[in-house]
Formats: C-alpha cells, sequence, structure tokens
C-alpha cells in the first residue's frame, strides 16, 4: 500500500470554504477551480501556493478540486488540504471544469491547472479588475517551471506574443460568474483548447456588455509557475510531431479524445 504523507501548510488568515461548511459563510468572492485527473504528485504544491496566496488575501475564497475520476491519491490529497471536492465521472477537462463551476458559490472564478502554482497578490489583482465593471474575464501572464533560459523565453517573448493577439492560455484564466453561465461555460464538444473557445464567448458577451477581456501581465506582487512536465517527459520535437496533425481540421479534431491523447497521457 502506498503510503500518502500529510502535507503541511500555513494556515491561512482569512475565511476559508471547506467542503462542509459552503452553505454557512456567506458572500463568497472568489471560488478557484482546480481540475485533477491523478495529480497527486503536484497537487500538494499547488494547494500549498493556493492557501499561502489566500493568507494575503483580504476576503473569501473558496477552493474546490474536480476529482476527474482519478485513479490515485488526488481526492484524499484535496480533502486533506482542506479543499471541496466534487466528483466528476467523465475524463474530459472542459467537462471537470464545468462540473467545478457548477459547484462553485463565488461572485468570480478562477480556473487553476493541478501543476500550476500561485504566488502574491494575484487574487487582489483578479478581485480588482473584475470588481470594477469594466472586465468580464481574462488570464495571467506564466511562466515555466524550468531552467533560466526556459523561464526567460516564455517570459519575455511568448507572453508578448500572445498578448498582442489578447490569448489566454490554459494554467490560469479568471472570469465573472454571471457572464461564464451565460456563455454556456467550456464547450464540452472540445476535449482540448476549451479555453480558447470559452475565451473568445466571453469577449463577445462582453463587448455587448460593455466589459473588456484583460490579461494580467508580470508584475513584483504576484508569480504563476506552472509545470514544464511535458516538454521534461517528451520533448520539443516529440510535442510537436504528436499535434501536428491537429493543424488540419483542427475544430472537428479537438471533438475526439483519440485526437487530443497526448493531452491526456500520464506525465
Amino acid at each position: 500500500m502506498t503510503k500518502i504523507n500529510t502535507p503541511t501548510f500555513s494556515k491561512p488568515s482569512v475565511d476559508l470554504i471547506t467542503g462542509a461548511s459552503n452553505t454557512h459563510l456567506p458572500n463568497v468572492q472568489i471560488s478557484l477551480i482546480i481540475p485533477a485527473y491523478n495529480e497527486a504528485h503536484y497537487l500538494p504544491d499547488t494547494l500549498n501556493s493556493v492557501y499561502e496566496a489566500i493568507s494575503h488575501f483580504n476576503g473569501t475564497v473558496e477552493v474546490i478540486v474536480v476529482d476527474d475520476n482519478s485513479t490515485d491519491a488526488t481526492n484524499v490529497i484535496a480533502q486533506m488540504f482542506g479543499a471541496t471536492v466534487v466528483f466528476e465521472p467523465v475524463n474530459q477537462i472542459a467537462k471537470a471544469r464545468n462540473t467545478g463551476a457548477k459547484a462553485a458559490s463565488g461572485k468570480y472564478l478562477i480556473f487553476l491547472d493541478a501543476d500550476t502554482t500561485i504566488h502574491g497578490d494575484i487574487f487582489d489583482k483578479v478581485l480588482q479588475c473584475l470588481s470594477s465593471g469594466k472586465v468580464v474575464g481574462g488570464g495571467a501572464w506564466t511562466e515555466p517551471n524550468s531552467g533560466w533560459f526556459g523561464r526567460f523565453l516564455f517570459k519575455y517573448f511568448i507572453n508578448y506574443l500572445l498578448a498582442l493577439k489578447n490569448v489566454t492560455v490554459g494554467p490560469f484564466l479568471y472570469c465573472d460568474k454571471d457572464a461564464f453561465d451565460a456563455v454556456g461555460g467550456f464547450n464540452e464538444e472540445f476535449y482540448a483548447a476549451e479555453e480558447f473557445s470559452l475565451a473568445q464567448r466571453l469577449k463577445e458577451y462582453g463587448h455587448k456588455h460593455g466589459k473588456k477581456w484583460h490579461i494580467i501581465k508580470h508584475a513584483k506582487g504576484h508569480r504563476i509557475i506552472t509545470s514544464n512536465r511535458k516538454f521534461e517527459n517528451y520533448g520539443g520535437l516529440e510535442m510537436l510531431v504528436c499535434n501536428a496533425h491537429l493543424l488540419i481540421g483542427t475544430k472537428e479534431k479537438l471533438k475526439h479524445k483519440e485526437q487530443c491523447d497526448f493531452w491526456y497521457k500520464p506525465h
């Protein structure tokens, strides 16, 4: 039997919402949703960073982990940290994210990948954007957990290129929950790239309601660091080869799990 080490973290200084107390703490500002399929290895670091960031936030946050039919200790670890755990039997990222959103009671949503850590005042920045009434949602610049060159390249080159097109990548996405519900959430026809479809619909919704899509750029007060595991395990060339077929007939292929199997492979 695999032994599970009890994770340790600093006790936050703000109100947290965990399983049993969800219905008793009113006025939740932010629901943070983490879809997780067999993420027992990465989840402790992610949740440690989340609760540490919450401890610097003068507001209410509920943390929801969506167990996407895991076969490891993902569910157990999430509960040990005090997160609300909801179960999604269908192993699909879009469906898992929607399941988390349905369980959320916050006015605003943040979707965070299970292998991504957040640091500093990112909750304050999200709240400032969404509570202004001028922003419907957005993303944030991230950096890979890699060597200095990879970090530098992504941080100061790739992020800038994405910003030119106002594009948001998957590890961190935030939005107004009413807007999310109004556009129908993530499109469950897609097995990958579902965040791009949602972002486009939210941008259109925001345009109609006088709100913009805003990407939170790098600042001294926060960092968002995502795992480099796919690159480390497969290498850049294999990643390119495995996904090159998606460049032709992209929209239809994204609707078939077998065409997107690279993103559902074990680490």
